[in-house]
């Protein structure tokens, strides 16, 4: 025979065991609780990233990282590339690598449309120019870099090699102008005046 006052003391018993054992792992601590309502940010983080950029429905960049965060509750929408970032650019908006860049940093402001750049920075075209730097500024909307950090730039016609402390150049490497060129550079001008 079942002892009816007997079961329901165990019953009992687990129940009131059990309550306590859940009422222990719901237990909150309160900075945990504030952190919830904090709105100091969240970051979406991508691995492995590919970005083509476009301007006008034609895309004239490919941008590579191994790592991209994206500062989500940021006012000024930043974007960054603390692992490298790569980047070809195109020319006239065909698949034809026009010149290339590569930092051991970026990051990238949207609403200033500005990348900032630096740790072993280097711009180089299919001519063979290139440039090298320590950190600069590319500005997207003009497509063009500056920097007021030391510089060195190897050109191949003329062959020159410039250091100098400030640049401005367009992305291809065309048109690039040394502020304050230093003792140290030279180029090789060839002699148009000797008959042959």
């Amino acid at each position: 025979m079942i002892n009816i006052s007997k079961l329901i003391k165990n019953i009992l018993a687990v129940t009131f065991v059990s309550s306590c054992f859940f009422m222990s792992a719901c237990e909150n601590n309160i900075n945990d609780v504030k952190a919830l309502n904090d709105k100091s940010g969240g970051i979406d983080i991508g691995k492995d990233v590919a970005i083509y950029m476009s301007e006008g429905g034609k895309m004239n960049a490919k941008l590579t990282a191994p790592i991209m965060k994206k500062y989500l509750l940021d006012s000024g929408k930043m974007v960054e590339f603390p692992n490298s970032i790569k980047v070809d650019f195109y020319k006239d908006s065909s698949t034809k690598v026009e010149s290339k860049l590569s930092a051991d940093y970026a990051n990238y402001v949207q609403e200033q449309n500005k990348f900032f750049l630096k740790g072993n920075v280097v711009v180089f075209n299919v001519k063979g120019d290139t440039l090298w730097c320590k950190e600069m500024y590319w500005e997207q909307a003009t497509s063009t870099f500056h920097t007021d950090k030391e510089v060195v730039v190897k050109q191949h016609s003329p062959i020159a090699k410039i250091y100098g402390l400030g640049m401005e150049a367009n992305q291809d490497l065309t048109d690039i102008k040394i502020i304050k060129p230093q003792s140290n550079s030279f180029a090789i001008i060839s002699d148009t005046t000797v008959s042959k």
